[in-house]
Order: C-alpha cells, then sequence, then structure tokens
C-alpha cells in the first residue's frame, strides 16, 4: 500500500493521542510538544537557552524551511481534528477575510524576546495536550479549562471550517514566514509593500509595545505560592507556562497541582507544589527535564540541593515532645540536615528546631509529622 500525506498525518496522529496519554515513563511526559518549532523558538527567544530536547524542534524547523507547511499536512494533531471537524462544517471560509496567523507568529517571537513569551500557550500541539489533562489527572475544574481549548478548536471549525490552520494558527503561520523568507532569498527580488506586509508591520509593532509594556503593568501580587524547584520568577512564570501540564504528569509524588485560584487569575493553571499528601524527592529532576517553555529550568540533582522552594515552619507548643511523646519523625526524615533538637531552657524538652540555612523546603518534615505541626511557607520577599 502507497502511503499519502493523509495516511501519515493519521499515523502521526495516534502517536499524539497516545503520548497525551498517562502510559510514558514520567521523564517523557509531553515528549511531542517539543516537536513544535513554534514553542522552541519561543522558549528559546525567551529563555536565551537550549536544551537537548529543543533539537527536536531545531530539526522540524529544517523541514519546514524545505517543505512548506509541512507539519500542517504531516504531523499537527489539532490540524488533523480541524480538518475532520470542517468537512462537516459550513463553509464561511471566505467571510474571514483577513489572516492573523503570520501576524500572531511574529508578535509571538517579538514578545518572546522581551521575555513575554504570552502566546505560546496557543500553540495548536499544546492545546491539543492538554486537552487531554483528565486522563492524567482525572476530572476536575484544571483538566476542564485546559479541554476548553480543544472544544474552541472543533466549535470554531464547524463554524469557520478552515480557517484557523489556514489563516489563524500561529505555528502555521510561522510555517508561511520561513517560506516567505526562503523565497525572498531564493529569487533576490524585493517585494512590493501590500496589505499582508502592512500588517505584519503592526503586529511586529504591537510585540514589542506589548514587550516594553506587559512586564510594568503586570500585577504585582503580595501572594506568594510556593512553585517547583528552578521555576522562574513569579512574573516570568506566569507568562511564560504554557499551562501544558507536562510537570503534573511527571512528578512522581504527586506534588506539582495546577493553580486554581481565581483571586490571582494570571496565575491560573500554572504549577503549584502541594505537601499535604507527599514531599519533593531529593534525587528527582522530571519538572525540569519534560519543560517545554522554560519555566521551569532544567536542572541538577547537585543543583537541587541549593535551590530553596520554601522554608519550614514549626509550631513547638503542639509538638508530642512537648507532651512528653516521644517523636523524632521530621528529624529522621529530613535528608538536608535542616532540624536540630533543641531545648530553650533546663526545664523545657528537646524540640525540633528549623536550620533555615539547610532547609529547601521539601515538604518532608511536614508529611510525616504525626500531629501535624510542620507547613512549608514561601521563601520571604
Amino acid at each position: 500500500m502507497k502511503w499519502s500525506p493523509g495516511h501519515i498525518r493519521w499515523v502521526a496522529f495516534g502517536l499524539a493521542v497516545v503520548l497525551s496519554l498517562p502510559f510514558l515513563p514520567a521523564p517523557l511526559a509531553g515528549l511531542y510538544l517539543w516537536g513544535s518549532p513554534y514553542l522552541m523558538l519561543n522558549a528559546v527567544f525567551s529563555g536565551k537557552n537550549l536544551v537537548w530536547l529543543n533539537l527536536i524542534g531545531l530539526f522540524l524547523l529544517v523541514v519546514i524551511l524545505f517543505r512548506r507547511r509541512w507539519i500542517c499536512k504531516y504531523a499537527c494533531p489539532s490540524g488533523a481534528v480541524c480538518d475532520l471537524v470542517s468537512e462537516r462544517g459550513r463553509k464561511h471560509i471566505r467571510a474571514w477575510r483577513f489572516p492573523v496567523n503570520k501576524s500572531l507568529a511574529i508578535a509571538a517571537l517579538l514578545l518572546a524576546l522581551f521575555n513575554v513569551p504570552v502566546l505560546m500557550v496557543i500553540d495548536p500541539f499544546n492545546l491539543f495536550y492538554m486537552g487531554f489533562e483528565w486522563t492524567r489527572t482525572g476530572i476536575g475544574l484544571p483538566a476542564l479549562i485546559k479541554l476548553s481549548g480543544l472544544v474552541f478548536l472543533i466549535l470554531f471549525s464547524l463554524l469557520f471550517p478552515n480557517v484557523w490552520c489556514a489563516r489563524v494558527c500561529p505555528l502555521g503561520g510561522l510555517q508561511l514566514l520561513l517560506a516567505d523568507l526562503k523565497s525572498t532569498f531564493s529569487h533576490r527580488t524585493p517585494k512590493k509593500i501590500g496589505p499582508e506586509g502592512r500588517r505584519m508591520f503592526l503586529a511586529g509593532s504591537a510585540g514589542i509595545l506589548g514587550g516594553i509594556l506587559l512586564p510594568g503593568v503586570w500585577p504585582d501580587r503580595k501572594t506568594r505560592f510556593i512553585r517547583p524547584p528552578y521555576a522562574l520568577p513569579e512574573e516570568e512564570l506566569t507568562t511564560t507556562c504554557i499551562r501544558c501540564g507536562s510537570c503534573t504528569a511527571a512528578c512522581p509524588t504527586g506534588i506539582i497541582r495546577p493553580s486554581v485560584d481565581v483571586k490571582h487569575p494570571e496565575r491560573l493553571l500554572t504549577p503549584e507544589v502541594d505537601f499535604s499528601t507527599a514531599y519533593c524527592l531529593p534525587g528527582c529532576t522530571d519538572c525540569g527535564t519534560v519543560c517545554p517553555s522554560g519555566a521551569i529550568r532544567k536542572f541538577t540533582v547537585r543543583e537541587k540541593r541549593e535551590h530553596v522552594m520554601g522554608i519550614a515552619r514549626i509550631d513547638p507548643a503542639r509538638c508530642y515532645l512537648q507532651e512528653g511523646r516521644e517523636c523524632n519523625q521530621c528529624r529522621q526524615s529530613c535528608a538536608y540536615d535542616a532540624i536540630a533538637m533543641r531545648a530553650d531552657n533546663s526545664l523545657s524538652p528537646d524540640l525540633p528546631r528549623i536550620i533555615e540555612s539547610r532547609c529547601v523546603g521539601c515538604g518532608a518534615c511536614q508529611v510525616v509529622c504525626p500531629p501535624r505541626v510542620i507547613r512549608i511557607e514561601p521563601v520571604p520577599l
């Protein structure tokens, strides 16, 4: 049987579905997200660094430079869904006169250069992956919010068949920009600036202006959250995180969860750490390995021992030792020797004290404490 582009595309779609389900080992969670050149360029431009998994996106970037819209034709799972739905939708493509895909791609990359890569979240690979969050973490508010992105694409394609892929998708726009770039250098003939050129100029200007203004007007919240190790500072994290959930899926103890605090909408679905049932393993680096956007930097086990996630606080008045009951579970559980037993005076019992210079806020002491008198607090500003 001769393989057509359609066959290859649906094989790629099936692979994307499998890679979106909780079948892979934790370090490989969200693996196919690294195949998006759009995500790769945004992450590299904003993070100014390149990790080895970015080579997947870099390879496909070279492919689309020589094969016009190759990803759209063969590899994009969202595109496959949109095309399938578009066959049953109403023919409104002519009513959508103004393509914005190139403009979105330009604005996104310029924003990324200013460390405000907020448009990464609408990458079609990411929208598809987020749609399967419920299979990895169960049905809840975060999963339903993430599913809404894929539902939007389906409804949009019903109302405006073929428009998303042809005129809106920023990944498609990036591919067209590369095709235009190649054509320009191949023919070496200056093109007359028309309406599309003016739109791209406006998009570029908007991206530069947004990059300059957004960090200054972004809400400065006093409330602090406990974030995964080596997560970016708050203001950068909220714009760089694409809410894909790869860190949540990869975390072996399940302590990374998406934020649903409606009081801080700019932080919605960004990763927070919850030590209510488990703690951060000293030898685990999975969240930094799987993050495709750079919101959590890749780190080593040695680096992790020096990174402070939070600070442990103890209420000694309610400690078992205060009641004459034997207990040293917090001290035994601490892998960083950050808990010492000391007495306030000769008449008081030895009680656990936090050595703040050693504590990294891993949460082990909080989890094992029988009377629950230890809690991990965010690092003070």
